[in-house]
């Protein structure tokens, strides 16, 4: 069986909308509720909060490397490398 290129589901957030995610989960990172209401509105478009996040995951890399944010397991090796002096 095979199946011809397009099939499917087309993606709701796509690549075009990468700057506006950025932005909106920068602004409300602990939030993803409220970046996704925002998005809403921006965007005109409907979709589920398990949607963003996917998208989120999905890129990331690069919005952790445009955002400047310190990788989770170098912060995680340089607080298990510091000793307690009394």
């Amino acid at each position: 069986m095979h199946t011809k290129p397009g099939q499917g589901r087309q993606a709701i957030l796509q690549e075009c909308d990468l700057e506006a995610v950025q932005a909106a989960v920068k602004e409300h990172r602990q939030r993803l509720s409220v970046a996704k209401a925002e998005l809403e509105q921006t965007l005109g478009k409907s979709f589920c909060r398990k949607t963003l996040a996917d998208f989120v995951k999905k890129t990331v890399a690069s919005i952790n490397e445009s955002a400047n944010v310190p990788d989770a397991a170098k912060r995680l090796s340089a607080s298990r490398s510091r000793k307690f002096t009394p």
